[in-house]
């Protein structure tokens, strides 16, 4: 669920090196505040690819806190000058999500985005959680093995940490571990590579059902780099989506989604609507400026 940072032979970070890259032997993981050895940008458009190489937004998987629990805090962070946006600072859309590790899962009870703010995901454990969240945004549970394993979780969304539903709603996750051949992408020349990585591929339906479900989230998380690519499908008939079909002609045409191992359909009638790839790599030169993430949540959720 976190990036790391590669070492040299004192323990000292190497700014600039990925932590798939050759010569990357001892790494440990990121936290907020850390100068950060290189960021995570999505791929930008093959029509913004020269005004825009670092993509439209970055995303940072660092370890810190929620609420005084330890978290990885996976943030998003849009500086495409639209609006004025800028990278590094907290802004028109920016926000993220936390994840709490224990029990055996991997689990987030608290998001944000420009569209419908903080939000907090809680299941009825909030009922006899003491007040506190009780996640309900369920990513991947133990055992992590090449088959699908899959759960059924109830939850619903609040506007605070202590709100507790009356009532939940199915949602079917289902997920996996595999190697995998990963896209990545140099934003300083826009040279295209492939890395071998360990990955943990989750899924979140809409409903308790794949064949009931109106759309479907996925996400990619790699060891080394924590989240790196999330996708957002609609299916075709059951779909509550304005310019479903707009948006998936425009993602198709955007190269903003290279081929990655398990982004197919999930069965017959799906479109992918909406997409991002989070491994156009911005390096720290050595000696340079460090990097930055963006300072999320706000201080007094951490």
């Amino acid at each position: 669920m976190a990036q790391a940072v590669c070492l040299d032979e004192r323990d000292a970070p190497q700014p600039g090196r990925l932590p798939f890259e050759p010569g990357c032997y001892r790494i440990r993981r990121l936290s907020s505040g850390d100068a950060l050895p290189y960021r995570k940008h999505d791929w930008p458009g093959r029509s913004h690819a020269a005004a825009q190489p670092s993509g439209y937004q970055a995303s940072d998987s660092l370890e810190g806190t929620l609420l005084g629990r330890p978290a990885v805090l996976q943030t998003f962070d849009f500086g495409d000058n639209v609006a004025a946006r800028a990278f590094g600072r907290f802004d028109a859309g920016d926000g993220g999500q936390a994840v709490l590790l224990g029990n055996g899962t991997a689990a987030s009870p608290l998001t944000q985005d420009g569209g419908d703010g903080v939000q907090w995901f809680q299941s009825p454990d909030c009922r006899v959680s003491g007040g506190g969240p009780a996640a309900g945004w369920l990513f991947a549970a133990l055992p992590l093995d090449g088959a699908w394993r899959e759960r059924v979780v109830r939850l619903n969304k609040t506007r605070s940490p202590d709100q507790c539903p009356t009532a939940f709603n199915q949602s079917l996750t289902r997920w996996r571990t595999a190697r995998i051949d990963l896209p990545w992408r140099e934003a300083a020349t826009g040279a295209v590579s492939i890395a071998p990585v360990e990955a943990l591929v989750s899924e979140h339906y809409g409903t308790g059902r794949i064949g009931t479900a109106d759309h479907l989230e996925r996400f990619w998380f790699v060891r080394g780099l924590g989240l790196t690519r999330w996708e957002r499908w609609e299916h075709a008939a059951r779909s509550r989506l304005p310019n479903r079909e707009r948006m998936a002609r425009l993602i198709a045409e955007s190269g903003r989604c290279p081929r990655i191992a398990f982004g197919e359909p999930p069965a017959a009638g799906w479109q992918l609507v909406d997409c991002r790839t989070w491994t156009n790599m911005v390096r720290a030169a050595p000696g340079g400026p460090p990097l930055s993430a963006l300072a999320w949540p706000a201080p007094e959720l951490r």
